[in-house]
Parts: C-alpha cells; sequence; structure tokens
C-alpha cells in the first residue's frame, strides 16, 4: 500500500459529546458524556481537596482533541507526553512504572437528537501519544465511524481491550499513521474550533490567560494577543508578517543582485588588472636579460683577481699551525705527571669512608633522642588531661560510679517511655475534639455523600436534647444508633440508594407520625427533624432499670449506661473533649519535666564515670614517663662519648679535600691550555679547507663557458657600461635581473592565481626562491631557464587576454539589467504589503469594535455602567521577525454617566476580575468561527468575591447557552456551589487515596435542559459491551 495524502476536515459539524483516557495522567478509564453549548463545571476531590484529581488533565485532554494550535503540532506536540501517567509524579515509583504510551478516545456526534441519530453520525477519534520516538511520531491519529470504546470490568482489561482496538484501527496516510503536523486540518480542516486558557504544568497557554492573573498586570500587547487568539486574528497577522517577510524577500534579492554585481566588477578588475600586468611582464622579461649579461661580465673579471689572493692566504696558515703542535705534546706530558699519584689517592680514601661511618652513628642517636624527647612531651600531655578530668570523679571507685551511671540510664529510659504515653493520649484528646468541633465525628462519610446530591442529614446525637432525669433511659437506649444519619422521611428511598456503596450505613426517618400515649419523650434540636415517631417507637421497644443504669431492648439487647458526660447535644461533647484534652495536657508536661531530671542524672554520672578511668589512666602514663626519660639519658650519654672521635675525622676529611681540590685545578688549567691550541689549529685547519673550497666553487670554467666570448671581451663590455654603473659589482647586476623577473613573475602570477602558474615554472620559481645557505647560486643556476619559460607563457597568451576583455564587456551589460528586474520586483511587493496591510488594519480595527460592543452590552446586562476598547493603529515594524505592536486598553465606567477609565488604573480586585471574564466571553462571543466553538478556562473565579463568583458563572453559562460555546471549566472547592447553579453539566473527578495510581468513576451530572441530554450519552457511551462497577 503506497503513502497518500489523509482527509480533511472528518469532524465537520459534529461537537464532542464523549471522551475517555487510557493511561492519561491519574484520570479513570471511565467514559465521561459531554452536553454541548453549555458550561460544564469541572471540580475535584482528591485526598485532602480538590488538588491532585486530574482537573488539568482532564481540560488539557479536551483543547488537546479539539487541535487547539498551542499545543504546537507544527513541531510533533512535544508537550503532549506529559499528559502520559507518571509514577515519580504520583509518588509510587517504588509501586508503579509509567506508562509508555496513552490514547485520547473522543466520539463527536451531532449536537442534538435521539440515539438512533447519534449512532448513526458518530465519529470515534482514537489519539494514541508515545513516550518515546523509537516507535515513530508521538503524535498518532486514527478514528472510525460510530462508536468505538474499549470496554471492560476493570481498569487493567479496559487498557489492554484499547491497544487490541488501537491494533484493529487501520492507519489513514497509506502506510503510515496520521502524525502530529497533518491532525488539525485532518479533523477540522481549516476552522478553529478551540481556544484555551491553561494555567498549569501540563500545558501553558502561549496566548496570556486573561483569567489566570489580575488584569491590571498584563501588559496592553497582551491583551490584545488574547483577544486575538480568541477571535482568530491571529492567523491573519501571521499572513501579513509573510507578507512583510515576502517584501523583505524581495528587497534581499535586490540587495543581492546589486551586491553580486559589486561582486563581478571586483573579479572582472582582478582579471583586467591581471592582462595589464602581463604587458608589463613582457618588458620586465626583456630589461632582466640585459642585466643578466652584465652580471656575468663583471662576475668574471672579479673571480680571477679572487683566485691570486687565495693561493697567497693557504701559504702563512700552514705555518702557524705546525708550531701550535709543538707546545701540545709539552701540555700532555705535564698532566699526565700529576694524575698518576696513587699514595694521595690512598690517604684521600681512608679519610672519607672513617669520616662517613662516625657521621652515620651520630645521625642515628640524634633521630633517637629526638623521637624519645616527643614521646615523653605528648605522654605529659596526655598525663595532665588525665589529672584534670579525675577531678571529676567525686570521689567515687569505679564499681560506684559504674552502678550510678547504670541507674540513672534506666531511670531515664523509664521517664522517656512515660512521655510517649502521655503524648500518644494527648494527640488522641485533640483529635477527638477536633472532630468534635467540625461536627463530622459520627456519621460522616454517609452525610457527605447525601450533600452531592443535595440531600440534608444530620448525625442522631445532634438532633436530640435531653434533660438530666432523661439520661439514664435515654443516653443507652440511643447509644446503638450514635453513626445513624437522619434524613427526612421523603428522601429515605433516595439516600438508601446513594449509600448503596456504604454497607453498614443506618438511616432514621425524621417527620414520621408519633403514636399516642407516649409522655416525657426527648426533645428535638433542629425544628427540620422531627423524631417524635423514632423516640416513641424505641420507647415502646426498651425498657429502662438501675443499679446500674441500663435498658433493656425486647430482642434480648442489654446496653448499659451511666455516661459520665452528655452523648447528645454537640457543645456538650465538644465541652466534654476539650476538659480531657487539658487533663492530657498537664499530664505530659509533668511527665517532660521528670524526663529533663532524668537526662541531668545521666550527664552528672556519665562525667563521675570518665573522671574514675581517667585517674587510673594517669597513674600508667606517669610510669611510662619515667621509662622513656631513662632511654633519652642513655642516648645522650652515647653521642657525647663520639664526639672526639667524630671532630678529628672531619679534620682529616677536610685537609685531603683542599689538596685534591688543588690538584684538580692545576689539572684543570693545563687542560684549558691544550684545548684551546687544539682549537686554534682546528680553526686553521678549517679556514684552509674553506679557502680551499672557495677555490673551487669559484668556478672559472663554467664561468667562461657562460660567457659568449673571450676574457678580454668582458673587460671591453664593462668599460663601455654607463659611468654610473661602472661601479656595480656583480651582486649589484644579479640583484637588478633578479628583481626584474620577480616582479615580472608577480605580475603573471599574483597570490590569489598562484594555482594558474605552469608546472614547469612552478618547479624553476621554488629553487629560484629558496633561502639559506647557496640559496643565491641555485638562483643564478635557473635564471635563465626561467627567464625563457616566462618569456613562452607571455607570448602563448597574447591572443586570450584580447577575447578576455571583449567577453568582460558582454557580461557587464547583461549584469545591470538583472539589477534593473530585482529592483522592480522588490517595489512591486512593497505595493502588495502595503494593501495586504490596509485591508487587515480595517479587519483589526472592525472586529475589535465587534468585541468592544460585546463588552459594552455584557457589562450593561450585568451590574455595570459600560465597558469599552481602546486601540490605536501601530505603524508596522522594519524587521520581517517582529509582531505587529498591536495594543488593546480595556476601559470601563466606574459609576454612571461617567467617563471610561483605564484597566490599569486603581481598582478592587473583585471588578477587575469581573471585566476580565466579561472580556474574554465578549471576545469568544464576536468570534465568528462558523463551526461550534470550545472555550477551555482554568482556574474560574481565582480572585472573585462571593458574589461576584456567580455572576461570573452565571455569565460563562449564558454564553454558551447564546452563541452554542462550550465553556469547559475547572474549580476550586469554593466554586462548587455557584458553579452547580448556573451549569448545564457538571463533572467531578474523584481520588480518595493516594494509594491508587488511578481516580474513581467520576461523578457526572446534568442539569436543567441538560440533565436529559446526559442521561442518553452516559448510556450509549456505556451500553457498548460497558459493565459499569457494582
Amino acid at each position: 500500500m503506497s503513502d497518500k495524502k489523509p482527509p480533511e476536515d472528518i469532524v465537520g459539524e459534529r461537537v464532542l459529546v464523549g471522551l475517555q483516557s487510557v493511561r492519561i495522567s491519574r484520570l479513570s478509564t471511565h467514559p465521561i458524556p459531554v452536553a454541548a453549548g453549555t458550561l460544564i463545571a469541572v471540580a475535584g476531590q482528591g485526598p485532602k481537596d480538590s488538588n491532585g484529581a486530574g482537573k488539568s488533565s482532564l481540560l488539557a485532554q479536551i483543547s488537546l482533541l479539539h487541535a487547539d494550535e498551542q499545543w504546537r503540532f507544527g513541531s510533533g506536540a512535544p508537550a503532549a507526553v506529559d499528559l502520559l501517567f507518571n509514577s515519580e509524579d504520583a509518588g509510587g515509583e517504588d509501586r508503579w512504572g509509567n506508562a509508555d504510551h496513552g490514547y485520547l478516545i473522543g466520539v463527536f456526534a451531532p449536537a442534538v437528537g435521539t440515539l438512533d441519530q447519534l449512532q448513526a453520525g458518530a465519529l470515534t477519534v482514537w489519539i494514541r501519544i508515545d513516550r518515546s520516538r523509537q516507535k515513530g511520531p508521538r503524535l498518532k491519529l486514527r478514528w472510525q465511524d460510530g462508536l468505538l470504546l474499549p470496554a471492560g470490568d476493570s481498569e487493567a482489561e479496559r487498557e489492554q481491550a484499547a491497544n487490541s482496538l488501537w491494533q484493529a484501527l487501520p492507519a489513514r496516510a497509506g502506510r503510515h499513521d496520521v502524525a502530529a503536523r497533518d491532525l488539525p486540518r485532518t479533523l477540522y480542516g481549516e476552522h478553529v474550533r478551540c481556544v484555551s486558557f491553561l494555567s498549569t504544568s501540563v500545558r501553558a497557554s502561549a496566548a496570556p490567560n486573561l483569567l489566570a492573573q489580575p488584569l491590571n498586570e498584563i501588559s496592553e500587547r497582551r491583551i490584545f494577543e488574547a483577544i486575538a487568539a480568541l477571535t482568530g486574528i491571529d492567523h491573519e497577522l501571521q499572513q501579513e508578517r509573510q507578507a512583510r517577510r515576502n517584501e523583505y524577500d524581495r528587497l534581499q534579492e535586490a540587495s543581492n543582485a546589486e551586491s553580486d554585481l559589486a561582486t563581478w566588477e571586483e573579479r572582472t578588475q582582478v582579471i583586467e588588472d591581471g592582462i595589464d600586468a602581463r604587458d608589463q611582464a613582457r618588458q620586465c622579461v626583456v630589461e632582466a636579460a640585459d642585466r643578466w649579461r652584465s652580471h656575468i661580465a663583471r662576475r668574471l673579471y672579479d673571480t680571477l683577481q679572487r683566485d691570486a689572493d687565495i693561493q697567497a692566504e693557504i701559504a702563512g696558515i700552514d705555518t702557524e699551525i705546525e708550531q701550535g703542535s709543538r707546545r701540545v705534546h709539552e701540555l700532555v706530558r705535564r698532566v699526565k705527571e700529576l694524575a698518576d699519584d696513587e699514595a694521595f689517592t690512598q690517604r684521600q680514601q681512608v679519610a672519607m669512608s672513617t669520616f662517613d661511618r662516625l657521621d652515620s652513628v651520630d645521625r642515628d642517636l640524634d633521630k633517637q633522642v629526638a623521637k624519645l624527647q616527643q614521646k615523653i612531651e605528648e605522654a605529659d600531655g596526655l598525663l595532665r588531661e588525665a589529672e584534670r578530668k579525675a577531678r571529676d570523679a567525686d570521689g567515687r571507685d569505679e564499681p560506684t560510679a559504674n552502678q550510678e551511671r547504670a541507674d540513672a540510664d534506666a531511670h531515664l529510659e523509664k521517664m522517656v517511655k512515660a512521655v510517649g504515653v502521655a503524648e500518644k493520649a494527648l494527640s488522641d484528646a485533640k483529635a477527638i475534639l477536633e472532630d468534635a468541633e467540625s461536627g463530622r465525628d459520627l456519621a460522616r462519610q454517609q452525610i457527605d455523600v447525601l450533600a452531592t446530591e443535595r440531600i440534608s442529614a444530620i448525625c442522631l446525637l445532634d438532633a436530640i436534647v435531653l434533660t438530666d432525669q432523661q439520661r439514664p433511659k435515654w443516653e443507652p437506649a440511643l447509644w446503638p444508633y450514635r453513626e445513624a444519619a437522619v434524613v427526612d422521611s421523603d428522601d429515605l428511598d433516595r439516600a438508601s440508594a446513594l449509600l448503596a456503596d456504604l454497607p453498614g450505613s443506618t438511616l432514621i426517618a425524621a417527620n414520621l407520625t408519633a403514636r399516642a400515649g407516649h409522655v416525657d419523650l426527648p426533645g428535638n434540636a433542629h425544628p427540620q427533624y422531627d423524631l417524635s415517631g423514632f423516640l416513641a417507637a424505641l420507647d415502646t421497644r426498651v425498657v429502662a432499670r438501675t443499679n446500674p443504669d441500663r435498658v433493656h431492648d425486647e430482642a434480648g439487647i442489654v446496653t448499659i449506661g451511666g455516661f459520665p458526660r452528655p452523648v447528645t447535644d454537640r457543645a456538650a461533647r465538644i465541652a466534654a473533649a476539650r476538659d480531657r484534652v487539658h487533663q492530657q495536657s498537664d499530664i505530659h508536661q509533668e511527665a517532660e519535666r521528670k524526663r529533663k531530671t532524668a537526662v541531668q542524672q545521666v550527664t552528672v554520672a556519665e562525667r563521675r564515670q570518665k573522671g574514675v578511668r581517667a585517674a587510673a589512666e594517669a597513674v600508667k602514663l606517669d610510669r611510662k614517663i619515667s621509662n622513656l626519660k631513662v632511654k633519652d639519658q642513655a642516648a645522650q650519654d652515647e653521642r657525647a662519648k663520639l664526639i672526639p672521635e667524630l671532630t678529628a675525622a672531619a679534620a682529616e676529611r677536610d685537609e685531603v679535600l683542599r689538596l685534591a681540590a688543588v690538584r684538580e685545578n692545576q689539572i684543570t688549567f693545563l687542560r684549558e691550555q691544550k684545548t684551546a691550541l687544539d682549537k686554534s689549529n682546528k680553526g686553521r685547519r678549517e679556514e684552509i679547507g674553506n679557502l680551499r673550497k672557495e677555490q673551487a666553487q669559484l668556478d672559472l670554467d663554467g664561468l667562461k663557458s657562460h660567457w659568449d666570448g673571450t676574457l678580454e671581451s668582458a673587460s671591453e663590455y664593462l668599460l663601455a657600461l654607463p659611468d654610473n654603473q661602472q661601479s656595480w659589482t656583480a651582486e649589484d647586476w644579479w640583484e637588478e635581473a633578479k628583481n626584474l623577473i620577480s616582479t615580472a613573475i608577480s605580475k603573471c602570477f599574483p597570490p590569489t592565481a598562484s594555482e594558474t602558474m605552469p608546472r614547469e615554472i612552478t618547479g624553476l620559481l621554488a629553487e629560484f626562491s629558496q633561502r639559506g645557505p647557496g640559496s643565491s647560486t641555485r638562483a643564478q643556476a635557473v635564471f635563465t631557464p626561467l627567464r625563457h619559460a616566462l618569456h613562452v607563457y607571455l607570448r602563448q597568451h597574447e591572443d586570450t587576454d584580447q577575447y578576455e576583455r571583449q567577453q568582460i564587456a558582454i557580461q557587464r551589460n547583461e549584469r545591470r539589467e538583472s539589477l534593473d528586474a530585482a529592483r522592480i520586483g522588490h517595489e512591486e511587493a512593497v505595493q502588495a504589503s502595503r494593501a495586504h496591510r490596509g485591508a487587515l488594519t480595517s479587519a483589526i480595527k472592525q472586529k475589535l469594535v465587534d468585541v468592544a460592543a460585546a463588552f459594552d452590552r455584557l457589562d450593561m446586562a450585568h451590574g455595570g455602567y459600560g465597558a469599552w476598547l481602546d486601540c490605536a493603529e501601530p505603524p508596522p515594524p522594519a524587521d520581517p521577525t517582529e509582531d505587529w505592536d498591536w495594543k488593546v486598553t480595556p476601559m470601563w465606567r466606574r459609576a454612571r454617566g461617567r467617563r471610561h477609565i483605564p484597566y490599569n488604573r486603581r481598582a478592587n480586585t473583585a471588578q477587575i476580575d469581573d471585566r476580565a471574564i466579561k472580556l474574554v466571553c465578549a471576545a469568544a462571543a464576536a468570534s465568528g468561527t462558523g463551526r461550534p466553538l470550545v472555550l477551555v478556562l482554568d482556574e474560574l473565579g481565582r480572585n472573585l468575591g462571593k458574589q461576584h463568583r456567580r455572576e461570573a458563572v452565571a455569565l460563562l453559562g449564558q454564553i454558551g447557552r447564546e452563541s452554542g460555546i462550550t465553556v469547559v471549566g475547572a474549580l476550586q472547592d469554593d466554586m462548587e456551589s455557584y458553579a452547580i447553579d448556573a451549569c448545564g453539566e457538571y463533572v467531578k473527578l474523584r481520588r480518595s487515596s493516594d494509594s491508587s495510581p488511578y481516580n474513581e468513576q467520576p461523578v457526572v451530572v446534568g442539569y436543567d435542559e441538560h440533565g436529559p441530554r446526559v442521561e442518553l450519552l452516559r448510556a450509549w457511551l456505556t451500553g457498548n459491551e460497558y459493565q459499569e462497577p457494582v
């Protein structure tokens, strides 16, 4: 199967009606129905509060399914990997592993319709996220018509089913899956279906979130970016930047053409300069030949004169060498006499060995004395420290001190245990008091579950008031029902169904009619809960008896009474718990005081024990010091006996060393004289050799052969030269010839064109240009062939130089024409960019006017006095990489009939956040995308007061109903009551313990006209062989 382009806009007009997560964050795999065109409130219940339940992960999943462009699909949506379950983030890296892949599943269908219409028009979209790139792209897309969700009885079964269903789905891009860069176009074509404001670590929005921080802390530039993202203007701004980029590119082309022409002119000038230089080189070659002939004539004449001088110098040097050789023989004889004295050598060896032996013994004794004295000092320091510590014994011997330490340790351990017992009792008392004060000490779990469905309930013992006369009978009678919750009799059946997952729950019906004949029944603490019917029935079943106080149930059950404090009435239970805390606190303080006293006793016993042990150590150290001093004195005495013998040996050694130095100086002096004479003779012989070598190098025969004529004709040639050249030497003529030939070569082959030099000239020039000894001779030897090679080369290039001059003129004309065309293209791009910018400016201004009108309308309709947006057209940036610096200033009236005040003026936080919500809603209402839009918001009403929160969520709900926008918002705990009153759907994510990696099944409720729709979607999504847990 070959690769093919994936289809586009497969979702069309359909909306998201259900979603399911597999191994995404800590979300459960249960399907969640979604009502379109309303406010969907997303709440959470974690182990402690709403944090950690996965609200932000659910919002990020919705924005990804709707191809929110802030995911950067063009770059592969790298942030999507952070949605996968991470065991380290969940605090369970030692229990669970990271998810290497996961699935986002969205079901799209018509916004309204029956169950059959849902099934017929449904489309199930699967997005797989891989943590590693080894399996291909990290984001892959597949889909199928109809409903296709993984089913199973547990999280593990649904995960396995998801893997199987994914493998069965076909790849939609030929042999490959649709990758991240094609996902938005494949799902929604060119339509924008989602705008999100997220301020979480899962994926933060690129556009500023107007609801995540105070509006007056956001710059005017960033406010415009937020409005542009909500209304779709940002795409048109991107196109404007592209037009500026095209204008810049055309300018670069014109600049490059101009630069290319200048560069070509530079290169051409080099060619033209080369042609001129070769003309000059031809003249230099002719002049160099004349200078070379003058050099040969002068050199031949000078060589004849030098040959006669060399012969005379060699004869004088031979005489000097003979005289020096006789003096050297005499010096050698005197050195031999001084060096062969055997008696002196033997005396020197005996003196040196005797001194070395005695000096070694003396050094060993010195080291021994130093080591003993160091040990004495160390032992003396330890003795003083031991004597100081021994004073802490306070007269105890070692057995007594050890027994006192053991008794103190045992007493301290006993006191520490007593403190631990007191701390545990105090902690338990505080926990009981806290539960009593919060009213959640009895029937807490049942009351919380009923409250989620708006069923009012109260603990039985808080609903009854007893007099002191009624306590002996009624306290034991009511005690078996202390964990029971009281509800209205009309809510009894519905409450029972809600508590089906809490086995052992007890419900008591209130407001029942009591049977006649019962007197002195307990009173009701709350008028909402009349328990006379329950109390009358209980009165019939039990009989009170005394000694001890107790009641007998007709079933044979006896409950003992005699409670020290009242068990009914919440205030009485709190007072009793508070007294218990005070009592345990006093006990804990007394135990802590005794523990500190025991610690002090242990410290004193430990000090005495160390003092006793230090006294024994002091006795041992004193004996050790005495022994060391005896050894030290013995070593010093032995060293003193050695001193006379060592002194005599040192004097003998010094004397023989002095005599040896004198003899060595005499021998050295004689040898230096001999070396100087040998060196002089060697220098004279080398000088003769150099003269003979110079004579051989004069090469008279060679010079005669180079001069084309007799010796007399060379002399005549020199006399015929001009007067100013009569004094020139052979070197002068050679330098002239060499400079002329070097000039010719540099003209023909400048450094930038040295690679064009022929191989013959290159080889000759390398030898001609050598440096060092003999370089001048080698250069003169190759001068003639080098001059000839240059002459041939220049003659061959005469025709070529003429042809190149003609071609340069033609190319110069063509390049100037290309530059004119590039300048015309740039001018056309400038005109097109200005036209596009003008149209876009009008569109931006009109869109901002529409948003401002909606902003004003919403503010007037919801408690304000009118609002507006102030915007001025900025100049376009010169740099194509910069954004067009549009700025928007929100303004509103602070009182009726007053002028508009900018948003960054001082105002209370609630007022600023209220306008921020209205501005977001106004921009969303004015977006006009043409397709159903989803607005994803995080932290709804974070900074608002009670009244403003209610208005904010009501406004969001109204926007959803009027404009068909689906608003999905995350809530904190204190926002739930306001959101439930205004939203069309309520989703609560639950996780009761950190010991579970995933959430429990979420609570999903639809309100008002969306209630039936949510139930229909729930039944449809879970009917695909899906079993809800019992």
